[in-house]
């Protein structure tokens, strides 16, 4: 289950919450910094010791799907877009040149095999594809697409702390 916190910025108090990452609670106290000019998540175990601090970085909202198709020779499943706007892939990557690998977060589909984490192959600004080994069958809802950036990916195994529409969502 995933615990939304809202998030009020201010870099004359600190805003502080608690959070469970990993099963263990923890204090996570975000801070502005003055030469940086942003934020950051610092991150507590309850005695007070310091685990990590990362800066903190908002996902870009998900975005609807227009088609998907299954290659059933190739064993890959297409997903097409709905619009063509900007949709951020790593850094130093370009859009224009195909072969990326992009993470993505399908959500909301059904049928639900399709849901979750999908390390991708960006074909272009609307469009990629990843590895499906059974044909999922008739697609009846096509739900949504995202990039989620976890701030403690590498640190935490099992949770994903993300912000986005001013919110953090820990998950879980």
């Amino acid at each position: 289950m995933t615990t939304v916190i809202p998030f009020i910025p201010s870099n004359i108090v600190a805003p502080t919450f608690q959070a469970t990452l990993d099963g263990n609670n923890y204090r996570i106290v975000v801070t502005w910094n003055v030469s940086a000019q942003r934020y950051y998540v610092n991150i507590y175990d309850m005695g007070g010791v310091w685990i990590v601090t990362v800066p903190l970085v908002q996902s870009p909202p998900s975005r609807a799907v227009e088609a998907v198709s299954y290659d059933i020779i190739r064993r890959v499943l297409t997903v097409q877009l709905v619009d063509s706007i900007y949709f951020p892939v790593p850094i130093g990557s370009n859009l224009t040149h195909p072969g990326v690998i992009v993470d993505y977060t399908l959500e909301n589909f059904d049928p639900p095999v399709l849901n979750g984490l999908q390390r991708s192959l960006h074909i272009n600004d609307t469009t990629f594809s990843f590895p499906l080994p059974d044909d999922p069958g008739q697609i009846n809802i096509l739900g949504s697409v995202a990039r989620y950036m976890n701030m403690v990916g590498g640190i935490f195994i099992t949770t994903t702390f993300i912000y986005r529409n001013g919110a953090f969502e820990i998950n879980p």
